[in-house]
């Protein structure tokens, strides 16, 4: 039951009782507190449930659609008067309850993302301070060996950040509704998909994955924006990285169909159970045991 329902009722069958919704939330926020402090409170919910289907017992059969309120004699209309509320606080215990479970859900999720990201950090940083220290070692020692190879991999690490500072920054810009799309010609391979994968790399490596691409056009160009195409990218393959089996592939298709493209993501992992499915773009969401 809506909130919008909750006042229809109200107006419909209560107009002439003075007691409002927020009056309902009040005696609900105060039944909380009573039960919560009773020593037996499923006694006291059970005792509280036998005397509303008594008074249920006692109701002859009326169709409120049809007969109000005052066409009834006293006993009945005050027996129909307490249902009702009690029906009221009824949706106001489930609709707090199912709040309260999804506020549980996206804070447990934000606790989980919250890990991930400081985990990423953490790693991408003692990296590069590592290979910092390498290089003025090397310096120091008048050598210059290996130092462009680590370059390249502190461009990676470095670039891997921005990546994720990114995608954190459009979230939060998502949330806000400020999230801006700047619209380009682009090619979808060369703009958007190859930098992310050349941004991975190093990721790809170390788990002996490849990316294939398979295009059936030589350009691929498209009139959007580049850096939310990265952005899915990104996310995608850091997913088929972090959940796929080591020494697989990961393969990307990309069809152009008359008007729009179809790109489609395939990698070998453990999977998702099918009840899972519904739930994969949902904010904050982890359905994996892995970190």
């Amino acid at each position: 039951m809506t909130e919008d329902e909750l006042k229809e009722l109200e107006f419909e069958q209560l107009a002439d009782v003075n007691i409002g919704l927020s009056e309902y939330r009040d005696i609900y926020d105060k039944g909380l507190e009573l039960i919560s402090n009773e020593s037996k409170p499923k006694e006291l919910l059970l005792h509280i449930l036998d005397d509303y289907q008594r008074r249920l017992d006692q109701i002859p059969a009326v169709d409120l659609s049809v007969t109000k309120l005052e066409q009834l004699d006293n006993k009945t209309r005050e027996h129909i008067r307490s249902l009702i509320l009690f029906g009221t606080q009824a949706a106001l215990i489930k609709q707090n309850a199912t709040a309260r479970k999804e506020l549980k859900e996206a804070n447990q999720n934000y606790r989980d993302l919250l890990s991930v990201v400081t985990h990423e950090f953490k790693n991408s940083l003692t990296s590069i301070y590592g290979y910092n220290r390498i290089i003025k070692k090397r310096l120091e020692e008048g050598s210059v060996e290996s130092i462009l190879e680590i370059n390249k991999h502190l461009d990676r690490l470095t670039r891997g950040l921005f990546g994720l500072v990114e995608t954190l920054f459009s979230m939060s810009l998502l949330e806000q509704d400020k999230l801006e799309i700047d619209r380009k010609i682009f090619d979808i391979v060369e703009n958007s998909l190859d930098p992310i994968i050349n941004e991975l790399e190093l990721r790809l490596e170390q788990k002996v994955m490849k990316v294939k691409i398979s295009a059936n056009e030589d350009k691929n160009i498209y009139f959007g924006d580049e850096r939310f195409f990265q952005l899915i990218f990104r996310n995608l393959i850091q997913n088929a990285i972090q959940y796929g089996y080591a020494g697989t592939d990961i393969e990307i298709e990309i069809k152009r169909e008359p008007s729009r493209f179809v790109i489609s993501i395939f990698n070998e992992g453990s999977g998702l159970a099918g009840t899972k499915l519904g739930r994969i773009f949902d904010k904050f969401s982890r359905f994996h045991n892995s970190k």
